[in-house]
């Protein structure tokens, strides 16, 4: 085992199904090896990365629909092939992972991997928000294989190694960071393939633009979501905020405000969305309906009940 931390004591397969369960998703297991099954297991932190060494027999997990459609929060798995293979199907795709490669897939969506005998790997659990700069690859990126031989790819298996020999040793501060630089060098592998067929930002500040206002539109929800909170997540001062949204020409709480009322239009316009206003205003970060009523009525000139009873109108004719 590489991860340098007590490995993980299985008595019965039951003991191994929660530990799946609990360390990853809930997933539907089965153990296809007919030897002994004694499956070897390391886990540890670093900063928001949660990383999980696994040596296991053949064995086949299966995220159902079923147990998709209840993911109560969006996780992304990495994993990253050490010995034997592995074969990842998501989307229709299907990708076998042989040692020295790695391969991202969805936890929000249904899934099958089919772990050959004597298999070694890597599993980390990536949050969305620390792939948001990413975010327009990933759906042509997930069940696909990517080498660590050269290039990107092997300074993320040579990071990757490094960190997980000396977990313990890092300060909390210097954990996060890791964490960022390896999410920053898997994510620019992942969108190498596919920077040639999409349109790409062209400086660092317009990437970390793209990337905050890509948090915006995943926590339109929250009510205190404002410039303090973005510069405390993306530790810059309100001057540079502004700065970043200058290019836009827009101020940040009227782009976050923006986003509110053109995210309301689209619920309003929806024939099966019956909530009341009040709700829909609360669901996208408003103190209360009237408040919301009042920045609604400045942008269209109508206020929330008049735009959804136009929209059904035009829907029906």
């Amino acid at each position: 085992m590489l991860l340098h931390t007590s490995p993980v004591q299985f008595h019965s397969l039951d003991d191994w199904r929660t530990f799946i369960d609990q360390t990853f998703v809930p997933l539907e297991v089965q153990v296809r090896g007919r030897g002994g099954f004694v499956p070897q297991a390391g886990h540890c932190a670093v900063g928001p990365l949660s990383i999980t060494e696994l040596h296991i027999s053949a064995t086949t997990v299966v995220r159902t629909p079923a147990l998709a459609k209840r993911s109560e929060q969006a996780i992304y798995k990495a994993s990253l092939q050490l010995q034997g293979t592995s074969e990842i199907i998501q989307n229709n795709r299907r990708v076998t992972l042989t040692p020295g490669h790695w391969a991202m897939y969805d936890t929000t969506q249904p899934y099958t991997v089919h772990v050959g005998d004597d298999a070694q790997f890597l599993v980390l659990m990536i949050e969305p928000d620390l792939l948001s700069m990413w975010q327009p690859y990933l759906s042509v990126a997930l069940a696909r294989s990517f080498d660590t031989q050269s290039g990107c790819g092997h300074l993320v298996r040579q990071m990757l190694k490094s960190i997980i020999r000396q977990p313990q040793t890092f300060s909390d501060t210097t954990a996060d960071s890791v964490a960022h630089a390896l999410i920053q060098l898997m994510g620019a592998q992942l969108s190498e393939p596919f920077l040639a067929d999409t349109p790409k930002p062209q400086t660092v500040r317009e990437i970390q633009l793209v990337k905050i206002q890509h948090y915006i539109q995943q926590n339109l929800h929250r009510s205190d979501l404002n410039v303090d909170k973005l510069c405390q997540v993306f530790r810059c001062s309100r001057r540079y905020l502004y700065n970043l949204f200058a290019l836009q020409d827009l101020a940040p709480a009227d782009y976050i405000q923006r986003q509110r009322l053109i995210s309301s239009c689209e619920r309003l316009a929806d024939p099966s969305y019956q909530r009341p206003i009040a709700e829909l205003a609360y669901q996208h970060g408003f103190k209360d309906a009237t408040a919301f009523s009042h920045a609604f009525r400045r942008r269209y000139g109508v206020s929330p009940t008049v735009w959804r009873q136009q929209q059904l109108s035009q829907a029906v004719m």
